[in-house]
């Protein structure tokens, strides 16, 4: 259990952030094979997957998953966090990219134009590639630092 004049997380928190954020890029990953490389040619012309629509609709229940563990963070985490020079480079782009998926994602759903809609579906998916790797980047030096006091 995190003291709460620690940054440290709970067990909970750490399991919630690292699957939820593994299962919204999976998700995000099948549903960009599926829309650019999974259509078929049908009598009227292309036609979706079906399970593009499913992978959609997965993403957007484990971004409520996420939404939770990044609102847990507001509390201790992030505030406190913020004493610790060597992880603020991470955590600003990790921040930042969560910020900027959860605006781009949002406007997925409200944005008027076609052309919006496209060019937000493209900045979305560009900015959801690299999320495993910011994470990992901000993880693993807390990650480190604990198993070497173990050793």
């Amino acid at each position: 259990m995190p003291h709460r004049r620690s940054a440290r997380l709970a067990s909970w928190q750490i399991h919630l952030l690292i699957w939820s954020t593994l299962l919204l890029w999976f998700t995000g990953m099948v549903w960009l094979g599926l829309h650019y490389f999974g259509q078929t040619e049908g009598e009227f012309g292309p036609e979706l997957s079906p399970l593009e629509p499913w992978m959609l609709r997965a993403h957007g229940l484990f971004m409520v998953f996420m939404l939770v563990g990044l609102g847990s963070l507001l509390v201790a985490h992030i505030p406190l966090g913020w004493r610790d020079r060597g992880q603020r480079p991470a955590a600003i782009a990790l921040t930042s990219l969560f910020l900027f998926l959860i605006i781009t994602g949002y406007a997925l759903y409200y944005v008027g134009t076609v052309e919006l809609r496209d060019l937000t579906s493209l900045l979305h998916w560009i900015a959801g590639i690299p999320v495993p790797l910011i994470f990992w980047w901000h993880y693993r030096r807390r990650y480190s630092a604990q198993h070497a006091k173990r050793s």
